[in-house]
């Protein structure tokens, strides 16, 4: 099933009161369009331009958060390079960041269990120690681009350090932006694919994206928060069935029918489908 709005906001006003930081990077002209108090949670605005606003700089902020961009898609060897965050993200669009100071972070990174928390939060504390970034630490971040669609939006660069926060991150983007429909990218065997499947039915637009460097690579489009009732999936596909995938696009090309991906997204390698007439 999909996250309410109410919960989104109940999770983000946790996070404010366990002492993490809610920002919205991007650029003046952009920051008057979009809404500062998403679901009546305040974010931060920050102009990346405004260079004399902090005490520590800006750039360095989103520098560090390339790094966890960069670490936490690992081996799928997508990292994010400075000029497509710029050009894509802080200039057309903006970046919601969860962060924690400097000495929460160290905090966390002392008690994390898992290791890929270990391995991401380790090289932006790193990263922010080499640039000598005295300010807050990302540790979890979400951009989208607008389209000429009205309310339209295509999702990139969703990540996190710290487990649940991608979640909310997103969520509250989404609202940010006033995001009616989400188009966006995924593998089908990706966890990540559970975040985005808990802001509604994933129409399954393309199941086979040739151009993309990853395997498994689909495009999705969302209706967000649209009405999600439990229904039981038709098929449920093994995620790393490239056949199955191929037959899947035979029938999305043939027409006649559409297809979601049901909640939770994936388990245990396999993904629940919904096929609608």
């Amino acid at each position: 099933m999909a996250l309410s709005r109410a919960e989104i906001a109940d999770s983000a006003q946790r996070l404010l009161t366990d002492g993490y930081g809610l920002m919205l990077v991007s650029n003046r002209a952009v920051l008057d369009h979009l809404e500062l108090r998403p679901l009546g949670v305040p974010v931060a605005p920050v102009d990346f331009l405004d260079v004399d606003q902090e005490a520590w700089k800006v750039a360095d902020l989103m520098r560090v958060y390339n790094v966890l961009n960069e670490t936490a898609f690992g081996e799928k060897g997508i990292p994010l390079q400075n000029w497509v965050m710029l050009d894509l993200g802080l200039l057309p669009s903006a970046f919601l960041l969860i962060t924690l100071s400097a000495q929460r972070a160290a905090a966390a990174l002392s008690t994390a269990a898992r290791p890929l928390t270990r391995s991401v939060l380790g090289a932006v504390m790193a990263a922010a120690e080499r640039l000598g970034h005295g300010g807050p630490i990302p540790v979890a971040g979400y951009c989208a681009a607008p389209t000429p669609v009205p309310g339209g939006w295509v999702g990139w660069s969703l990540c996190s350090a710290i487990p649940g926060l991608g979640t909310t991150a997103k969520g509250l983007a989404l609202e940010t932006y006033g995001a009616q429909t989400l188009t966006g990218v995924a593998q089908f065997c990706d966890p990540s694919l559970r975040v985005h499947r808990k802001f509604g039915r994933m129409q399954v637009v393309s199941a086979i994206v040739d151009l993309h460097p990853v395997p498994h690579t689909l495009i999705y489009r969302t209706e967000v928060h649209e009405d999600d009732p439990e229904q039981v999936p038709t098929l449920t596909m093994d995620c790393r069935d490239a056949e199955a995938q191929r037959d899947l696009q035979r029938r999305i090309d043939a027409g006649g029918a559409r297809f979601y991906i049901l909640s939770p997204g994936l388990v245990d390698n396999q993904v629940p489908i919904l096929e609608c007439s």
